[in-house]
């Protein structure tokens, strides 16, 4: 009996290991192959980047990476999560030697069968914009989830941006909310690269917030002059203050 007990205990702690082995794989393999990408030159990376995202969304395409926290990858790319647990995004940089700072934007997603999913999160409808996610928000519209996800992205010209779009899940599709915020389809607003826009949304206060400028149109700047916009989040959908 002894000995049964000791094979018993040594066959679980085998199988633990090697689970967490293979949970772990994933991250590793990952993690190798982003900080290749991100070491090598420019010429390389270009190379590099149509296998670097193949091999990326193939980690996708597994369940089990929803719930990885990917502590080595994490520190190389963006990864963040919505307080419900119910939608993850994935941000990195495109290396190219242009002057655009071009990104890869997915989220991975449960729905209401527990079924995990994954979509792109570049909008064709806005042109495709580069963004890089520096905010994911639970919140409530007409009592039904949704998620709040704020930009920032930068390319030619000088000027930087930052978005806000509202995105719900509906018969089991991540969509972006057309509805969220009361008079605009989604927030976008930009700046010279030397001024602050400090995109952000308060939960305690349900308020998201910005400076925004006039645009100089003669010169295609725009001016010093600082704006505060903030929008209240209502059941009815983000109304603006002012």
């Amino acid at each position: 009996m002894k000995k049964l007990k000791i094979l018993f205990f040594a066959f679980v702690i085998c199988n633990s290991t090697l689970a967490q082995e293979e949970y772990n794989y994933s991250d590793v393999l990952l993690t190798t192959t982003f900080k290749a990408y991100q070491e090598v030159d420019f010429q390389m990376a270009n190379s590099m980047f149509p296998f670097v995202k193949e091999r990326f969304l193939e980690h996708l395409k597994d369940s089990t990476s929803f719930t990885n926290p990917y502590d080595s990858l994490s520190k190389h790319i963006s990864i963040q999560y919505s307080l419900d647990s119910v939608v993850k995004t994935y941000t990195w940089g495109e290396r190219d030697s242009g002057c655009c700072h071009s990104s890869v934007v997915y989220a991975q997603y449960k729905t209401e069968n527990n079924t995990i999913k994954y979509t792109n999160l570049k909008d064709p409808n806005t042109g495709g914009i580069d963004i890089f996610i520096t905010g994911l928000h639970s919140i409530e519209i007409n009592n039904q989830p949704h998620y709040l996800i704020l930009g920032w992205g930068t390319c030619c010209g000088g000027k930087h941006h930052s978005t806000a779009t509202v995105y719900k899940i509906v018969d089991g599709v991540l969509q972006k909310s057309n509805t969220a915020f009361i008079g605009k389809d989604y927030i976008f607003t930009e700046a010279n690269r030397g001024q602050d826009i400090k995109i952000k949304y308060d939960a305690e206060k349900k308020i998201l917030s910005y400076f925004s400028y006039p645009e100089d149109e003669e010169r295609g700047f725009y001016k010093r002059e600082q704006t505060l916009a903030q929008w209240k989040l209502t059941n009815k959908g983000f109304k603006k203050e002012n």
